[in-house]
């Protein structure tokens, strides 16, 4: 619907600064999404550590801190 209302109503300019900024929109999406994607995958790996109960203990020049 969107698509047929582009190609009967704009004029040739307007259509092609519509579908030009749709395909650089899309693109900005794909990039947006991968970006979530990636950062929900660092949270749940933090989540797993901190549930995993292990201590770690950081030595500091011999001596415990």
């Amino acid at each position: 619907m969107k698509n047929w209302f582009i190609e009967r109503f704009l004029s040739v300019w307007a259509k092609e600064t519509v579908l030009k900024d749709n395909r650089r929109l899309q693109k900005e999406n794909n990039l947006l999404q991968q970006k979530i994607h990636r950062l929900e995958a660092y949270i749940q790996g933090l989540e797993t550590g901190v549930k995993s109960g292990k201590r770690i203990t950081i030595y500091n020049r011999g001596g415990e801190v």
